[in-house]
């Protein structure tokens, strides 16, 4: 089961990887939509795929985790299948509705399907980490495709990509039919009020969407800078995510194992101000002509992965461990809505704050960055008491040390 699931969702990740880069370019060269109207067909799509999210968790409670992987394969081919039909906002709306559902399928389920295949606590997190891997390979070959593409404008090879991407997502889906994983007694009793009662496991799913936010911004609004705003090469677009892949690629087995030996909270924070210190020395570059402000977006870029690769599977593992017994499903929608609305809201206000200025949108990132670290330490478990008898833990009184 354990190698199943981690071939399959490591493939899957790659193929979904493959069109981030792709889909701010493809809705306004290739479907000649406005760059705002792009946004916010992607936004309002997203926004409305994420109200499924706790049904999703209460579905995924009762059915199990591999139920659900396999249904968001389906309901994401579909998706991408008809991408190429796109033409509106209210068409990239309704394909951004149907893959934010399979997305909050998947990676709802995702988390608990690892923990369920694991050998041990940290497994967890190299499983996690391998499926980022194949995520960022999967962006590393989108970006690679972006940079060499002879016209922006031909939709040829966006509508091979979508078609490559379903099928792949058709195959792993193929791959996890019928595996039977084991259930807990207690993966039904608990309500949602359980979840939102834990003020700690609530805060840890805002501080995630902090980073989110940073994350996904990367991927989706890079290209956009690179090509119309600083009128760079194409392929410096390209190139900077696949230098920021391929370190991501490289490091993440060695991250993780140095990780391993020091608390979770530690990487956490280190992983955001990497991020908060890249968006800053891209704000900074602005002022410089642009051969160096390109040059700075691709060490920045490299930097950034670094954080990504502490910063994500230590968040996720994080979070399903400190999941409240009983409500494992409704804990990971709640969790993975971080991801969704990050998702969701990034192209339009990544789009509008581009539109009012550059900086302004690295120095926003920068400090949305930055806030991450505080809110990791508001989330960390309090120290546990000296256990023993209320007497034991008392200093000895000052006569008895005469």
């Amino acid at each position: 089961m354990r190698t199943r699931f981690a071939i399959a969702s490591t493939i899957d990740s790659a193929a979904s990887g493959l069109w981030p880069p792709f889909t701010l370019l493809f809705l306004v060269h290739a479907q000649h939509l406005p760059l705002t109207t792009a946004g916010l067909g992607q936004t309002i799509g997203g926004l409305l795929g994420l109200t499924v999210g706790p049904a999703v968790g209460m579905l995924l409670d009762r059915v199990g985790p591999n139920t659900l992987v396999v249904a968001s394969n389906v309901v994401r081919m579909l998706g991408f299948a008809y991408y190429p039909q796109v033409t509106t906002i209210w068409q990239a709306a309704l394909t951004a509705v149907v893959l934010s559902v399979g997305d909050r399928l998947f990676w709802t389920a995702n988390a608990p399907y690892a923990r369920a295949v694991s050998t041990g606590p940290r497994d967890v997190e190299r499983l996690l980490g391998r499926q980022s891997i194949g995520r960022f390979a999967g962006f590393g070959v989108g970006a690679g495709l972006t940079a060499v593409m002879p016209n922006t404008g031909d939709p040829t090879l966006y509508v091979v990509v979508t078609y490559v991407i379903a099928g792949v997502l058709g195959v792993c889906g193929a791959m996890l039919w019928g595996i039977k994983l084991p259930r807990s007694e207690s993966t039904v009793t608990a309500r949602w009020s359980v979840v939102l009662r834990d003020r700690r496991y609530v805060a840890i799913c805002a501080t995630q969407l902090l980073f989110c936010l940073a994350s996904t911004s990367k991927y989706s609004v890079l290209p956009i800078v690179v090509i119309d705003v600083l009128h760079g090469p194409q392929w410096v677009a390209g190139v900077a995510m696949i230098v920021g892949t391929t370190v991501y690629v490289v490091s993440q087995e060695p991250v993780l194992r140095v990780a391993e030996r020091h608390p979770r909270s530690n990487g956490m924070r280190l992983g955001a101000a990497l991020f908060a210190g890249s968006f800053a020395a891209m704000a900074a570059a602005t002022a410089l002509p642009t051969p160096a402000t390109l040059a700075v977006m691709v060490a920045a870029s490299a930097v950034m992965s670094i954080g990504e690769t502490i910063f994500s599977p230590l968040s996720t593992a994080a979070a399903a461990e400190a999941a409240p017994a009983g409500a494992q499903g409704r804990a990971s929608a709640l969790f993975q809505l971080s991801w969704g609305t990050a998702i969701a809201v990034g192209p339009a206000l990544l789009t509008s704050l581009l539109d009012v200025s550059l900086p302004l949108l690295w120095i926003t990132l920068t400090v949305i960055s930055a806030a991450a670290i505080p809110a990791v330490t508001a989330t960390q478990r309090p120290p546990r008491q000296p256990s023993g008898p209320l007497e034991a833990r008392r200093p000895p009184r000052a006569d008895a040390q005469k």
